[in-house]
Order: C-alpha cells, then sequence, then structure tokens
C-alpha cells in the first residue's frame, strides 16, 4: 500500500502522476493544493478508501460539466478552453472551491472514483489472449472494480498497437465500430491470435456500480477523465456507444471482496476462471488484499484460479510514482506464480512487453 506521511506529501505525488500522466493542469492544481489546508480540507467526508485528488478534480469537472459558467473552464480542453496553465489557474480553482463548498462537499462524500478506464483493455487483451491460448478453453472473468463494465466488453473492441510514432506494429479487428490504440515501447510485442479470446462467461464486482444508461452517471464517469486527455474522453465515448448495443451484465454492488466467492463459483465448469482487477488495489484495506490471496487459494483446490492484474506498485513511502506491472498470477493447489508480461501506462496509453 502507498504510505504518505502528509496530506502534502500526497498532493506533490499527485502533481508527478499529473505530469506524468500528461495534465499540467492538475499538476500546478495539486502543487497548489498542498500548500492549502483549507482546500485539502474539502474532501473530509469522502467515503472510506477513495483519494481525495481523484474526488476533488472530479467534483469540479462535474460541475463545470453542467451549466456553470465560470472563467476556470477556459484551462480545460475537455470543456474545450484553450488557455496555457499559468499562475492564474489556481487562484481561479480555489475561488470556485470556496463559491461551490457545499455542492463540491455533496457529490466527494456521495461519489467514488470508479473510472472506467477503458484504454485498459489494451493491457489487459494480452494476457486474457495467453490465458486463452494456453488453456484451450473459453474464459470466466471477474473483475474486481469494474464501475461500467466498459473493460468486460474488451473482446468486442479492436485494437491497434503502434511505434512511438503512431506506425502500426499489431493491429487486430480493426474493423470493429470503436478501436483502441496503445503504444508498445521497446522491441518486444505480445502474440496475439486472429480472433479475440473466447469469453464464456462476465461478472462484474463494484462496491458502487454505474448504470451507463443515467445521464448523471455518464457524466460523472467523464468528469473523471484528466481534462488535457481528450484522447481518453474519445475512448470512453466510443465504449460507451459500444455498451449501449451490447450491455455489460449489470455489476454485483456492494464489497467486492466479499462477493468474490460466489462470483467464482457462479463461472460454469469447463471456463478458465479469471480473476481481474486495474489500479483499484490502492482502495483496499491489508485484510481485504489478504483475503482475496486467500479466497483464491481456496476456489483453487481442484482447479487452477487465475488473476490478471495491472496495479500501481511503490518502493517506499511518500513516493514520486508508481511502477504498474502487467502481471498473470496461477493459483492451485496453495501455489501461486505470478509471470509479469509488461510494465504498463496506468491509462494505457503504452506498454513495455517483457512476455
Amino acid at each position: 500500500m502507498v504510505v504518505f506521511e502528509t496530506t502534502a506529501h500526497y498532493y506533490r505525488f499527485f502533481a508527478n502522476e499529473s505530469r506524468r500522466g500528461g495534465s499540467p493542469l492538475y499538476e500546478k492544481l495539486s502543487l497548489g493544493i498542498a500548500d492549502s489546508p483549507a482546500l485539502q480540507s474539502l474532501t473530509a467526508r469522502r467515503r472510506r478508501g477513495q483519494p481525495s485528488a481523484n474526488l476533488l478534480f472530479g467534483a469540479v469537472q462535474y460541475l463545470l460539466l453542467g451549466d456553470i459558467d465560470d472563467p476556470l473552464k477556459d484551462y480545460y480542453p475537455s470543456l474545450g478552453g484553450t488557455r496555457p496553465v499559468d499562475d492564474r489557474a489556481f487562484g481561479l480553482f480555489a475561488a470556485f472551491c470556496i463559491a461551490h463548498e457545499a455542492e463540491i462537499v455533496n457529490i466527494i462524500s456521495r461519489r467514488a472514483t470508479n473510472t472506467n478506464e477503458v484504454g485498459r483493455s489494451a493491457l489487459l487483451l494480452p494476457a486474457f489472449d495467453f490465458l486463452a491460448r494456453g488453456t484451450g478453453a473459453p474464459l470466466g472473468i471477474v473483475e474486481i472494480g469494474s464501475s461500467a463494465g466498459l473493460n468486460l466488453n474488451f473482446d468486442r473492441y479492436g485494437y491497434r498497437y503502434t511505434d512511438a510514432q503512431g506506425a502500426a506494429k499489431l493491429e487486430r479487428w480493426t474493423d470493429a465500430p470503436f478501436l483502441l490504440s496503445c503504444v508498445l515501447e521497446g522491441a518486444g510485442a505480445p502474440q496475439l491470435g486472429e480472433r479475440p479470446p473466447a469469453v464464456g462467461s462476465r461478472i462484474g464486482l463494484e462496491l458502487y456500480p454505474t448504470d451507463v444508461s443515467d445521464p448523471n452517471e455518464r457524466r460523472w464517469l467523464k468528469a473523471l477523465v484528466w481534462p488535457e486527455r481528450l484522447d481518453r474522453l474519445a475512448k470512453l465515448d466510443g465504449a460507451l456507444k459500444v455498451a449501449a448495443l451490447h450491455p455489460p451484465p449489470p455489476a454485483r454492488g456492494g464489497d467486492a471482496v466479499s462477493n468474490l466467492t460466489a462470483a467464482l463459483a457462479e463461472i460454469p465448469s469447463g471456463h478458465v476462471r479469471c480473476v481481474y482487477h486495474t489500479v483499484m488495489a490502492y482502495q483496499l484495506s491489508g485484510e481485504q488484499h489478504k483475503r482475496i490471496h486467500e479466497i483464491l487459494f481456496e476456489a483453487s483446490k481442484t482447479a487452477p484460479v487465475w488473476r490478471v492484474t495491472v496495479e500501481g506498485e511503490v518502493a517506499q513511502p511518500n513516493p514520486t510514482e508508481t511502477f504498474n506491472p502487467l502481471k498473470v498470477s496461477r493459483y492451485f493447489k496453495g501455489e501461486r506464480q505470478v509471470k509479469t508480461l509488461a510494465v504498463c501506462d496506468p491509462h494505457g496509453l503504452s506498454m513495455e512487453w517483457k512476455g
């Protein structure tokens, strides 16, 4: 788990993550919030385990996506803004938060950062294909932290893996109505079958399920996307259109860890049981992490259970950045074998294949 000595340390960490993730605005704002106890206090009523920065920035952008007219919008490309980030940005942000404090606190108290980053499907696909080819059986997938379930539709998307200049290195199903792109860094590349991995069953587990038929829920999903990342917004819009045609199964609400045993038991015999999650483990307690391992060991007493993860890892307290490996774990008869397939951008923008 990531440990920060102070809230200021946390926001400075988030500033660096924002810089790495392509958001100069959130980098600037995070550095300002690190020195502002008043703004830090706006997230005091957030739900347990929810990250302050994502909620605060999401709440502000959620309001700006409505009918509020404010000069702060000029800094949000997602809202048509074109003004470069400058020192004035933080002042406008702080003033907006003060003016709309009650609304922001209310949003933060009842929302969760269930970001449905569909770009991560480009990271998951090689792992799912690896399992499908290795076992020769359809997958029974269970996503922990599924949000709106858009990554449960991974096999309904097309994929283009490119070099840093955008030239295609690996393409699959490019005639699909929605195409995801991912940069392959380095010389390695995953092996992919000519057809998408067969999926026999799909289950989503989500503490706070998102109903994509609700316009307010779709607005919240968009509010969680960093404002400069118009590419990520386009991916979200494309995946939502696919979901309208192929609705993912409704997520099982409540504690995902508590619901995991029942979900695994529902997967039909003959399907490869595969649990996966991406950039959500930071919201779990140490006890919940331990419990997931216990459940998977118990379920794998008679047949293997697989786990695919893309989660941030850090080496020390007060980290400045995270490391995001794509890992495949095999649980069987009391043993766990782990293979690292790639090192990834947490939003699915790139990966360095290790294989």
